[in-house]
């Protein structure tokens, strides 16, 4: 790993941590939370951390427990329907995502198997040509278009240092239509961003993107920056890039650029002095976070600041907030992370902190550290419902009202006794109105049983 990678893997591990003490670190948000396995990131990103000597566990600490607000009184359901569970044909798996009728996942094992959302019967999968080489685990899959599955895959199979390939799979036939080398060996959510039947992804050089055509992955125009880390997103299908210094002697400021969809033109929409934190998009406005109290870098706990820019006028508006809000953005509220198995809701417009709750989830010590834990899975929204659902790797599951925190509801899937793996968290998604969650080599698909409005 040279240098620019090492930078890019260390700035991807600051702005992706969930604290679970404020003491001592417990896992690294999107780099491990959809992630089963540990392997070279996860030495590498130790490595970095030890070396920098940055105390993480307060570094986006942001609430303990329940604030005492009022909220309206509620039953909790605990009732609930197991559509199905599934034993998937490995133990360990990297990230799921869904289709129409479908779920697809992916890990060390198999480049991609296909489960039926109505049965849970595995349709069909794809083993990986060699699952004992150097590749890296995947945070995130880019997702599903116009059935096709975009994927990752190891570039050089067996190799002690893979790489990675972009993959389009039609899901139809199973057939790869196309593979793309990134030279980022990151695959996490803004890697490859689809947009405009196009996919927004990392080129096989540094710093630099290319648009892919969707289905036959021709190069349609590439854009290239310097002296900055640059994370991918798309607003209304048009791409943009959310730049951060990447080193002390850049320019200290971060920018939001518009690329132009047919050309890849860049625009500057905003400026903003100093360092900051990609944390999501909220309508047509992308979310930043930057340190606020004089911090040498966002691994100190402190006051923060929650950038919002408006993407069509280019106005910044700046709130402050007691820690960085690093989390699920949904409907104009953030759900970052709070210390041990709590949640703290913040306004995506002005910062405003909305309510924090405790999630009561089972999250096992590892044994030898008690200062590490399990995580719990990043919130799955259900706007139909306004629930937040939150699952822990024994299979206990919560859904908390989006609005106000209140737990609606309880859950449980029996699971198969698994050992305590710190820092890593399964994954939940919503299908319909119901789930599908991810532990381990289990896949299920349950519905929630609300309790009906004022009761």
């Amino acid at each position: 790993m040279n240098a620019d990678q090492l930078d890019h893997a260390i700035r991807d591990v600051l702005h992706s941590w969930i604290p679970d003490n404020p003491n001592a670190p417990a896992g690294i948000a999107d780099r491990l939370v959809r992630r089963r396995r540990r392997r070279v990131l996860v030495r590498t990103a130790g490595a970095a951390l030890a070396l920098t000597g940055i105390a993480f566990g307060a570094a986006f600490a942001t609430g303990a427990g329940d604030d005492g607000a009022q909220r309206p009184a509620s039953r909790v359901s605990k009732q609930s329907t197991l559509v199905w569970q599934t034993t998937l044909p490995a133990e360990s798996w990297d990230a799921c995502t869904t289709g129409p009728g479908a779920v697809y996942c992916r890990g060390a094992s198999y480049d991609g198997i296909g489960v039926n959302a109505r049965t849970g019967k595995v349709e069909w999968q794809q083993k990986a040509k060699d699952a004992n080489g150097g590749s890296t685990p995947a945070g995130s899959l880019p997702g599903v278009r116009d059935g096709i599955l975009y994927t990752y895959a190891d570039h050089a199979p067996g190799a002690s240092r893979a790489g990675t390939d972009l993959v389009a799979l039609d899901i139809g036939s199973r057939r790869v239509l196309w593979k793309h080398e990134l030279a980022d060996d990151s695959r996490d959510r803004s890697d490859a961003v689809l947009f405009d039947g196009k996919v927004l992804a990392n080129s096989p050089t540094f710093k630099s993107v290319a648009a892919l055509d969707g289905r036959t992955g021709r190069t349609l125009w590439t854009h290239s920056w310097k002296k900055a880390d640059c994370d991918r997103t798309a607003v209304g299908d048009v791409p943009y890039l959310v730049c951060s210094p990447d080193s002390e002697k850049a320019p200290q400021q971060s920018t939001v650029v518009r690329l132009d969809p047919a050309t890849g033109k860049p625009q500057t929409v905003a400026t903003v002095e100093g360092p900051a934190a990609f944390i999501g998009t909220d309508k047509d406005a992308v979310l930043l976070g930057a340190t606020a109290g004089g911090q040498q870098s966002f691994g100190v706990s402190g006051p923060a600041t929650l950038i919002r820019v408006d993407l069509g006028s280019g106005k910044v508006a700046q709130h402050s907030v007691a820690g960085m809000p690093m989390g699920v953005v949904t409907d104009g509220i953030i759900l970052a992370s709070g210390r041990h198995d709590s949640v703290v809701a913040y306004s995506a417009e002005n910062g405003k902190r909305l309510w924090s709750r405790e999630l009561g989830l089972t999250l096992r010590k590892e044994a030898g550290n008690p200062e590490m834990r399990e995580l719990a899975s990043a919130a799955a929204v259900d706007l139909s419902s306004r629930v937040a659902y939150y699952l822990d790797p024994t299979g206990h599951l919560v859904g908390l009202d989006l609005d106000s925190g209140a737990v609606r509801w309880r859950g449980q899937v029996e699971l198969p006794k698994s050992p305590v793996t710190a820092g890593i968290a399964p994954e939940l998604m919503v299908h319909g109105h119901g789930l599908i969650g991810q532990v381990g080599g289990q896949l299920f698909h349950i519905k929630p049983v609300l309790p009906k409005a004022g009761s």
